[in-house]
């Protein structure tokens, strides 16, 4: 069973997107054995108000609630995103969120970061942040290209202790390994391979090594990017039983609070 963390639907203002409607999107997931996606909306980057993306994005997915469960994505800048994390998370029953600041104009290292994660951590919401979207070596012109610091994440982390952090599309470099202090090495925070080169280097194989399935997630990044590589990612990693299906779609399922009985 495989529960995909990290997928969207939408359109991206800086290139063309095929299987970017929740129906296409789930035949991608048949097509390769994927039993449930977490999604988020595209559009909810870039509107000045997200919300009614955020609005669209649970009417797109409802009628197939029992595999595609969607993030609202919220961004603290905003005056009303307050009440939009409410709304998402009471009225739309959101399990979780993706903040973007690269996208949107601020930073994880600050104030209204901190103040949004708390929020969502007192609902009990996964928070999801992409390193990147895309590699900044293939931007548009006018596509920032910016990669969240893995500082600022470990900053969060000990902002708010109680957090549940997927830090998606991750690069292996040596600063990742900040998130391996001793006083962190237990916390809530994950990482998905969606990005990271498929021929495993030395660095991608250090840190999984001291990983293991505990800090591991399945994602895929699509319709951004093939599925094809996650998978073939997946069947390279270094576990097994029960750490294997920790990463396929346990972790998945008890960090969104799903239950997966109920969605056969």
């Amino acid at each position: 069973m495989l529960f995909d963390l990290n997928a969207w639907i939408g359109s991206w203002p800086f290139r063309s997107m095929w299987d970017n409607t929740a129906p296409a999107m789930l035949e991608r997931m048949d097509r390769h054995g994927i039993n449930w996606a977490a999604v988020s909306s595209l559009e909810a980057i870039f509107h000045r108000n997200g919300q009614p993306a955020n609005e669209k994005l649970a009417e797109d997915v409802a009628p197939y609630s029992r595999r595609l469960f969607p993030l609202a994505t919220i961004n603290p800048s905003y005056v009303k995103w307050e009440d939009d994390l409410k709304y998402c998370h009471e009225k739309l029953n959101m399990k979780g969120v993706r903040l973007v600041p690269q996208y949107q104009g601020w930073e994880l290292k600050s104030a209204m970061a901190v103040k949004a994660v708390q929020a969502c951590t007192e609902r009990g919401l996964l928070i999801c942040i992409p390193h990147r979207l895309e590699d900044p070596r293939q931007a548009h012109p006018i596509d920032p290209g910016r990669t969240v610091e893995y500082d600022d994440v470990v900053y969060l982390l000990r902002a708010v202790p109680a957090a549940k952090i997927v830090l998606q599309n991750i690069r292996v470099t040596p600063a990742i390994n900040a998130l391996l202090q001793p006083d962190l090495i237990d916390k809530e925070w994950y990482v998905d391979l969606a990005l990271t080169e498929v021929h495993f280097n030395q660095a991608t194989l250090s840190f999984l090594d001291k990983v293991g399935g505990k800090h591991l997630v399945f994602g895929t990044h699509s319709p951004h990017s093939y599925a094809g590589s996650a998978l073939v990612k997946l069947e390279l990693l270094p576990v097994a039983g029960d750490e294997k299906a920790d990463v396929c779609y346990r972790h998945a399922a008890r960090l969104l609070n799903v239950n997966l009985m109920e969605t056969e």
